[in-house]
């Protein structure tokens, strides 16, 4: 029953419209609740001081503890780091996830705001077998088997401005995605078509989602939806 009512969810247009990736920051805030977890599985609970991104990636972060003792840690060192959101970085990933006003009016506003943590993990970067980097996670909370990431060289559809304004355009034409704890793939705008079998062929959804609906601007919604019917990790 509550696949069905799930299946239901997914047919509504507004359910597809309405879902969304959190936008990526540009830079974190100092904050007092960081938990950064280590390639040798320790866990540190601190504050975070300052963190250093470039080009999208996160390069290193200082840890200032009760103490005020700081610790700088490089991203080689680092499996995942989740950051505390102030309001003031919501409102960023907010503005960044919906770089249109046409993509404003069409997401939901109260789904972003709720996710406290920015979210970035070490992932392995396409056509590269030895190549990671700390990438931030823009699909929390509906990411157990497929990992949406900020992709540093995505870019964006054109669109209609009116002064500082950007009315439609300005969408990411391509993100990393790593499915099953895989090697990262990119998956961009102008194939998505062709990948969305690759995707999600071993759930239902690929055979209720109608061909119509297989467009880019809701492969949010196809990800929510696959990891409310198959997200159980295999």
């Amino acid at each position: 029953m509550k696949k069905l009512y799930i299946v239901i969810l997914i047919l509504t247009p507004f359910i597809l419209k309405a879902q969304a990736f959190i936008g990526a920051v540009s830079e974190l805030h100092p904050s007092k609740d960081c938990i950064v977890e280590l390639l040798d599985g320790t866990e540190m609970k601190s504050g975070m001081a300052s963190a250093f991104i470039v080009n999208g990636y996160l390069k290193t972060v200082t840890l200032k503890d009760e103490n005020g003792e700081k610790t700088k840690l490089k991203a080689e060192q680092i499996k995942r780091i989740k950051v505390k959101a102030d309001f003031t970085a919501k409102l960023d990933m907010v503005a960044e996830g919906t770089s249109s006003l046409n993509e404003l009016i069409k997401t939901d506003f109260n789904e972003i705001i709720e996710r406290d943590y920015i979210i970035y993990e070490q992932a392995l970067l396409p056509k590269n077998k030895d190549k990671y980097r700390l990438l931030q996670l823009l699909n929390p909370g509906f990411d157990h088997r497929i990992k949406v990431y900020q992709d540093p060289n995505a870019k964006e559809t054109a669109g209609l401005s009116m002064g500082d304004i950007q009315v439609t355009g300005g969408e990411d034409k391509s993100y990393l995605v790593v499915k099953d704890g895989a090697k990262s793939e990119l998956v961009k705008k102008s194939k998505y078509k062709k990948d969305f079998p690759e995707l999600f062929g071993d759930c239902d959804i690929a055979q209720i989602i109608d061909s119509s609906k297989v467009k880019f601007k809701n492969f949010a919604a196809h990800v929510f939806a696959y990891d409310q019917i198959c997200g159980e990790k295999k």
